[in-house]
């Protein structure tokens, strides 16, 4: 009876221990399930999940690399660009893609001086949609990582060309000046150390340039060169008063003109009535120009200004998409 007991007994022990080991295991699995219907969401409930941001900012726009190897040309002074051999030309292949069907009136914003001060150049980068198109100055420290990274950004970018002006050499713009004291083949080696600071830009914005440009011999045939190598020019002069628009007119140069120059000192008031007159502007032609000098203050106005235009029926565009899109003066008889 004894050992019948004790049998009984260690039968009773091991279905207990095999109860309660079942039981856990149960207990566990609940869980398990519980916890993964609970990560799970409702139907139609979204959930925030923490994920890096695309390089450049959720608006960048990527542009195609630059160089092109077919669009660069090796010389001392650099890569300088060409028209491929299979007729692809910088102004367009650069360009920052625009919708052409767009029926809106367009008005593009170019903002020059970008490089010198790099505080408030990265203040830009950071501030101005990727739709602003950036002149670099040619003199600033290390435009050709400067002009990539602006374009990494979805940024349009141009060259400065400094030019001369009527009060020079009181007012000068530096050592690489277009002047018309110069024949056209010392312009041309200064035109080509300029255009060789970088690459991937759609072509050159004057800077100043009153005496140069109204001067026909020396101004052709530096067109011509922009030309040749498939370049835009865009004058920081309206349209209507500007020579070297109706000289690229006439050689089919693609170019557009600042219908409105907004310097740097401007006062607030200034700079805003100058955008509202950019609108009215582009309202009536389809298309307008602002060229602006890179400053504190524009960037405050600016930056605000620019998140109205699509309100008001108006898109902004690079500097490549009004390129041939103004009117210029009639020549002279």
């Amino acid at each position: 009876m004894a050992s019948e007991d004790g049998g009984a007994r260690s039968r009773f022990q091991l279905i207990w221990v095999g109860g309660a080991i079942a039981l856990i295991a149960i207990g566990l699995g609940l869980a398990f399930f519980r916890g993964s219907f609970r990560s799970s969401p409702p139907a139609g409930e979204r959930v925030a999940v923490p994920l890096p941001p695309p390089p450049g900012g959720a608006k960048a726009m990527l542009l195609v690399p630059a160089p092109d190897p077919g669009l660069v040309e090796d010389t001392p002074n650099g890569p300088l660009p060409v028209i491929s051999k299979d007729g692809r030309q910088s102004w367009q292949v650069y360009a920052r893609p625009f919708d052409a069907k767009d029926t809106r009136p367009r008005i593009a914003i170019i903002v020059t001086g970008i490089g010198l001060d790099q505080t408030l150049s990265q203040a830009a980068l950071d501030r101005l949609p990727g739709a602003v198109t950036f002149g670099f100055d040619p003199y600033a420290a290390a435009v050709k990582p400067a002009l990539a990274n602006a374009r990494n950004l979805g940024h349009e970018a141009l060259l400065g060309m400094p030019m001369e002006p009527l009060d020079y050499p009181r007012q000068d713009p530096g050592p690489l000046t277009l002047l018309t004291s110069l024949d056209a083949t010392q312009n041309g080696a200064r035109l080509a150390r300029l255009m060789g600071e970088a690459t991937g830009y759609v072509g050159m914005v004057a800077i100043l340039g009153s005496r140069f440009e109204v001067e026909t011999q020396s101004l052709i045939p530096v067109l011509e060169t922009l030309k040749q190598r498939g370049l835009m020019f865009a004058d920081d002069k309206p349209p209507e008063q500007s020579t070297a628009a109706q000289l690229a007119t006439q050689m089919k140069l693609p170019w557009a003109a600042g219908d409105h120059v907004i310097d740097a000192e401007s006062d607030p008031g200034s700079i805003d009535q100058a955008l509202a007159d950019l609108e009215t502007r582009a309202r009536a032609r389809g298309a307008a120009l602002g060229i602006a000098a890179l400053s504190p203050a524009l960037l405050d106005h600016l930056g605000a200004w620019l998140k109205t235009l699509d309100g008001k029926g108006i898109t902004l565009a690079p500097a490549s998409a009004v390129a041939n899109r103004q009117s210029p003066a009639q020549p002279s008889p």
